[in-house]
């Protein structure tokens, strides 16, 4: 036993939820620490040495708006940055940067060094979450840590990622851990099924990692990154490390053969794994059972270093025993001779299915427990990343006795994230897209910091010196957009050449700038001749601009329809209604609504399966219940 420790906040868990949760309280004020059982493992990448990406890019455009640590690390690590989707709309334009992923660790953690107190990062194993009874119900009162003993704490955050039960899978081999050479918690996972929390098995995996030296490069397409660099923090100014190409190669049939040979030796297909598994992210042998006809799959080759000494093969997941492993890399052109310098292997482990959580991330009754990151069924760092910074400063929020963290679904990705994994649960490792926000014109990348600054300065999570930088920022791009709609072009014979010379189509009338910029096929950069103080504005600046121009009409219909369905978020739906008393309802309805028992009624018009009339007949009883008491014995089944 230790001395007795206490904190207003426990953070348990060193991933990217755990390092975002912990530094996310710090910064609020609370006094916090993180227990993880070794602190070389603080900000492992133990996937793919990469972050960002659509939709996932965009999340961490939002922790960097947020004061977080994610983003920073990141620039400060990449090896090659690009941005993709160029050709496509604003909003599915997404930063992905690809790190070195030791690196990456290094930085983390000192980067969280740089806010702990003294004796705050504590090496040991959470092994028991100890609670009160009080008039509201449960309220955690602590820790006990398989060392140290109990850690008193008012609130603490478990970022347990894959380590709950968790075991890793080669062919018909299995140890237990959560990645590895990492050891399951299982006295954790104990203690949460004490406390009644609904468990879910699920199941992901990682690819065998390659020696560069031994990859025939020559006879493969390299993909460089852009120049200049797309950061993911606007106030980033330089990087140090020297930037990598990937490679990309493809599967044939000689490595489909090598698969299907082995398919009943795979964990996944051989039955030893009974967790579901990501549907937007598959083994290689998922893909091949699955699609038969397909002729050849894409491999991405990237580094995980700044030597290219260790190699990443990005589609090639599996769980596939060793020697098949091999015969199947060595099939792939440019591989024939490449060295397998660590296996692939699947993990399968528990979460908790997130539909138990307020959209705070608090355990519905028991006061003072949040979870984030994959304990919750995500998929990705990312998410997880973006889980731990709400669910940390909520919890140091809640202790200050202020308005927490939240977000609606056209004002952040994260605020799609947290309602769909509380509102709706999930039933496979949930991976954040573009395509999940109905609002997603308004959720791009470059106006994160105006989107999000406020609730950053509201709660501490910016520095004042950060949302000085941001809101400077904004003010430039605004007083921008009023210079050209105030800059007014005539048709001169002189304006006209000027144009003609830009690739612009002639004027009849006096045109403003403004106007100019938005006909199609016309970029802000074409008007700098016309405009020479638009080269003031930083690279960003200009493409939010040119987006906001370009797309008004269209983000204005946006913003009226969000304000319709934000209506519906303001209807609460009371937790005690018995749904089954409803009238007009169906059996399949009553299920889905008493399962996730949703907040409010817009909440409940996005679960599966809830159809306009089941919403419409809530807002009629929402109605009538402002007049008569919620569910009264004697009008039981009546309404």
């Amino acid at each position: 036993m230790g001395n007795r420790q206490d904190f207003d906040v426990v953070v348990i868990g060193g991933g990217h939820a755990g390092c975002e949760a912990f530094a996310a309280a710090r910064r609020i004020g609370a006094k916090a620490a993180i227990v993880t059982p070794a602190i070389a493992g603080i900000g492992v990448q133990p996937c793919n040495p990469a972050v960002g990406g659509p939709g996932k890019g965009h999340l961490v455009r939002e922790i960097v708006a947020l004061g977080g640590l994610m983003g920073r690390v990141t620039d400060r690590t990449g090896i090659q940055f690009r941005t993709l989707n160029r050709r496509k709309g604003p909003a599915v334009r997404a930063t992905r940067v690809q790190t070195d992923s030791a690196a990456y660790a290094a930085e983390m953690q000192r980067a969280l060094s740089e806010v702990a107190a003294p004796g705050a990062v504590i090496e040991d194993e959470a092994v028991e979450i100890e609670f009160a009874i009080g008039d509201r119900g449960r309220r955690v009162t602590g820790v006990w840590l398989a060392r140290r003993g109990f850690v008193e704490a008012k609130a603490v955050v478990i970022t347990a990622g894959t380590f709950l039960r968790g075991m890793l899978f080669v062919g018909d081999s299995r140890e237990p851990g959560g990645r590895r050479g990492a050891p399951p918690s299982i006295a954790l996972a104990e203690s949460l099924e004490r406390a009644g929390l609904p468990f879910i098995r699920l199941k992901t995996g990682t690819c065998p990692r390659l020696d560069g030296s031994t990859i025939d490069t020559a006879q493969l397409d390299r993909q460089a990154g852009d120049e200049p660099p797309p950061f993911f923090d606007p106030g980033t100014r330089g990087f140090s490390l020297p930037q990598r190409v990937c490679h990309v190669t493809y599967t044939g049939d000689a490595a489909h053969d090598v698969i299907r040979a082995n398919l009943g030796r795979s964990a996944l297909y051989g039955g030893a794994i009974t967790g579901i598994g990501p549907r937007y992210c598959p083994s290689i042998e998922t893909k091949i059972a699955r699609f038969p006809d397909r002729e050849r799959h894409q491999i991405f080759l990237e580094p995980e270093d700044r030597e290219g000494r260790v190699i990443y093969p990005a589609g090639l997941s599996t769980s596939l025993p060793e020697d098949a492993q091999v015969a199947m890399v060595h099939a792939i052109p440019g591989l024939e001779r490449a060295r397998i310098v660590r296996y692939g292997y699947a993990v399968e482990y528990d979460a908790i299915q997130p539909t138990c959580l307020t959209p705070t991330l608090e355990v519905d009754g028991i006061s003072g427990l949040f979870l984030a990151g994959q304990i919750l069924g995500t998929s990705g760092y990312e998410e997880a990343a973006m889980l731990g910074l709400v669910a940390g400063a909520n919890a140091a929020l809640a202790l200050r006795g202020d308005r927490p963290l939240s977000f609606s679904r056209d004002r952040a990705y994260a605020g799609v994230m947290i309602d769909d994994l509380t509102g709706r649960g999930v039933d496979e490792p949930y991976r954040m897209f573009t395509s999940r926000a109905e609002h997603r014109l308004l959720l791009r990348e470059d106006n994160a910091g105006a989107r999000l600054v406020g609730e950053g300065e509201r709660t501490g999570l910016l520095s004042a010196d950060r949302a000085r930088d941001i809101r400077a920022r904004i003010a430039a791009v605004d007083a921008a957009r009023e210079r050209l709609r105030g800059a007014v072009v005539a048709p001169s014979a002189e304006a006209l050449a000027a144009l003609a010379a830009l690739g612009v189509g002639a004027i009849k009338k006096p045109t403003s700038l403004g106007d100019l910029a938005r006909r199609d096929g016309v970029r802000l950069e074409d008007l700098r001749a016309l405009a020479p103080w638009l080269a003031e504005l930083e690279p960003e600046a200009i493409a939010g601009l040119e987006v906001d121009l370009k797309y008004e009409g269209y983000v204005r219909r946006q913003e009226a329809l969000a304000s319709k369905l934000a209506a519906m978020d303001e209807i609460a739906l009371p937790p005690d209604i018995d749904y089954a008393a409803l009238p007009g309802l169906r059996a399949e309805a009553i299920e889905k609504l008493s399962g996730i028992r949703p907040a409010t009624l817009g909440q409940a018009s996005r679960i599966p399966g809830i159809t306009p009339a089941v919403v419409e007949i809530l807002h009629v009883w929402c109605k009538r219940a402002e007049k008569i008491p919620l569910n009264p014995p004697s009008a039981k089944g009546e309404v």
